[in-house]
């Protein structure tokens, strides 16, 4: 065939091509891609998922995996009933669903339901899922049944998985803090701030506190005080540790204001009341006393730990 004949036999290619009917794009295609990719945004996920769950006719394993994406999309969003809802339902259909298992175990942890975590956990680190953060639950159910030998091999396994961690470091420096071992307590909190980038780490509470006790007077303990209450603007501890500096300062109004930060968290924590009695007592409010009265009602021992760590109560 001559170029002529080619270059028509080609054109009327196109035409036919034009004129067949086009096959319907996957109304479900970009919704399969958000469900599965995990760097989706939470809202986004969530809403695939949905699409596919309910229009997409799945059933059997194909459904458990929609349901456990949708449920780590949930726990992302800090969407917790929803997460649990999903992930039960997911494990429901297939029981060996590692995403639903750790979403599962993730939201069980934290509202200290430890029986039912422990086999999800175990299943985990049997498969080798996320084994960095399987260990790190496994130290932290330990840590809360006051094993902390085990505590302390779950979380060195964390960290041989996620090389310094600083949330496997913090809570391995607490739970050698617990037995005493101070020194090693205090390299991993150390290790733990060097290497958190984000600044979150609860380790700047616990070593405030190290060095409360400890009557040390540098200014490394404000600062940690300080950057705790950054780092876990809800966490007690940390307003209270701040309050215990400034009270040692002398500092009444700032150190009241760490203790009512603290009891707007925990109404009745005995440390925030008798701290901030204090406060109230030495800034001249008579008023102070049914704070401190109230603080030993919850705590017999609070005026003594105040005296242990070398504020003057009265």
């Amino acid at each position: 065939m001559n170029r002529v004949g080619l270059c028509f036999a080609a054109a009327i290619g196109l035409v036919l091509a034009a004129c067949e009917p086009q096959k319907p794009a996957d109304p479900l295609a970009e919704a399969r891609i958000a469900c599965n990719v995990e760097t989706s945004a939470p809202t986004t996920r969530v809403a695939a998922c949905s699409k596919l769950l309910d229009e997409g006719g799945l059933q059997g394993a194909a459904r458990s995996v929609a349901l456990a994406n949708r449920s780590a999309a949930h726990l992302a969003a800090d969407e917790r009933t929803a997460a649990l809802r999903d992930a039960e339902a997911a494990l429901d259909i297939d029981p060996t669903s590692m995403v639903a298992s750790y979403t599962r175990a993730s939201i069980l942890l934290d509202s200290g339901q430890l029986d039912a975590a422990q086999p999800l956990v175990d299943r985990m680190i049997t498969a080798q899922y996320r084994l960095d953060e399987a260990h790190l639950f496994a130290g932290r159910i330990a840590m809360a049944r006051s094993d902390y030998p085990g505590a302390i091999d779950a979380f060195n396994a964390a960290l041989a998985a996620h090389h310094d961690w600083p949330a496997a470091l913090e809570l391995r420096g607490r739970s050698e803090e617990l037995q005493g071992h101070d020194p090693s307590a205090r390299a991993d909190y150390d290790n733990a701030i060097a290497h958190d980038s984000t600044r979150t780490t609860q380790a700047y509470v616990w070593r405030c506190w190290m060095g409360v006790r400890a009557k040390d007077a540098s200014p490394q303990v404000r600062s940690d005080a300080e950057a705790g209450v950054r780092a876990q603007p809800h966490s007690v501890d940390a307003h209270n540790c701040l309050g215990v500096v400034q009270l040692k300062a002398g500092e009444w109004a700032d150190a009241k204001a760490s203790f009512d930060a603290a009891l707007q968290e925990r109404p009745g924590d005995a440390i925030a009341l008798f701290g901030r009695g204090v406060a109230r007592r030495r800034s001249g409010d008579g008023h102070g006393s049914d704070d401190l009265n109230q603080a030993h009602e919850f705590d017999p021992h609070v005026r003594e730990f105040f005296l242990s760590i070398g504020v003057e109560t009265y």
